[in-house]
């Protein structure tokens, strides 16, 4: 969303949570139910949860003529469907966009996969995303979305805006023999985060190898259950850190030579896209949009099963100094062509006309 307002020369007027995903913090220094001017053309309002109820939403869409009215999520009773309601009630629906953002893919699905089949079920036959517009970022969510909710849908695809990232870090230094990975991704099932210490695991590949794990730790039993693997992986340095500001992603990247996620799925993948630009080849599985990348020199998207996996850290683990420049070099010039591509930018004047 920051990459999106920041681009385009709209008006924005944001309502969100004072906390951060999965967090009972509350930001500092931030007045709850009040404008904040981020940017010039960006205002926030910063709510708690008890306050996002019929009487603020109407307040919202009164303060202001809005011309749109975007929803990014599809599932979220207080930040999608309570607003969605009201504003179908002030006669908005045509004005309405929703952005899925990858809550229809089958691996996402599959968490708590009967709440979410019956929330799919009473959605279609009550109508809730009637006369709504869809937003999706690639072709294969336009098929989920038009799977669940019908042909007819009104469907437009505008894809991901990535940060644009100007740095000028050498790669990493790299000696065959060795092989650091990093992984900034939720420490949750659907992130893969078992199953990339599984194929680590099963390579084999004795000393000097080290791998982070980066991200939000909101399931206990899960990160228990991934710390224990990862102290039967011979030779490994292997680290869970917990969550990790934007502003740190950089250092955080620094001395890896790698990024490594075996997802079970991605709409888009930020973190993919800002490694990439910080030369960074990437290891992933082939359920993001992120394809071709062998192709381009900038890493793998693989079948997400061992063999394969397996295969590419053998080769990168055994990667030369000369090698492995290449493929860093290789990774920050497609990171950078896709996030500077004019056409993506585009495609939100065409979503919002």
């Amino acid at each position: 969303m920051a990459n999106l307002v920041y681009s385009l020369e709209f008006d924005f007027w944001i309502v969100t949570r004072i906390t951060d995903h999965h967090s009972t913090q509350a930001y500092p220094g931030i007045d709850a139910g009040k404008w904040t001017q981020h940017r010039t053309n960006v205002r926030v309002c910063y709510i708690e949860e008890s306050t996002m109820n019929t009487q603020f939403v109407k307040g919202v869409l009164q303060e202001n003529s809005f011309d749109y009215v975007y929803f990014n999520s599809l599932f979220s009773p207080l930040f999608t469907l309570l607003p969605l309601r009201v504003a179908r009630s002030f006669g908005l629906s045509k004005q309405c966009v929703l952005a899925p953002r990858g809550m229809l893919k089958p691996g996402a699905l599959s968490i708590k996969s009967k709440k979410k089949r019956v929330f799919l079920f009473v959605s279609r036959l009550l109508g809730w995303f009637n006369d709504i517009r869809w937003h999706a970022t690639n072709e294969q969510e336009i098929l989920e979305i038009r799977k669940h909710y019908g042909k007819s849908s009104d469907v437009f695809m505008a894809p991901n805006l990535a940060s644009v990232i100007d740095s000028n870090n050498p790669p990493a230094h790299k000696e065959t023999g060795e092989l650091r990975l990093v992984c900034i991704a939720r420490i949750s099932a659907e992130k893969g985060i078992r199953e990339a210490l599984l194929f680590l695991k099963d390579a084999h590949l004795g000393a000097n190898i080290e791998c982070n794990f980066y991200g939000t730790q909101q399931d206990e039993t899960y990160l228990k259950e991934c710390i224990a693997l990862s102290k039967e992986i011979q030779g490994a340095r292997i680290s869970f850190p917990g969550e990790i500001a934007p502003e740190q992603i950089e250092k955080a990247l620094e001395q890896a030579h790698f990024f490594y996620m075996a997802t079970w799925g991605e709409n888009f993948g930020h973190a993919i896209a800002e490694s990439l630009q910080y030369g960074k080849p990437a290891i992933v599985s082939n359920l993001t949009p992120w394809r071709g990348l062998t192709k381009h020199k900038a890493g793998w998207d693989l079948e997400l099963e061992s063999a394969a996996f397996v295969e590419i850290l053998r080769v990168c683990h055994a990667m030369t100094q000369d090698e492995y420049n290449s493929w860093s070099s290789g990774a920050m010039a497609y990171g950078r062509a896709h996030a500077n591509d004019p056409a993506h930018l585009h495609t939100y004047y065409t979503l919002f006309q």
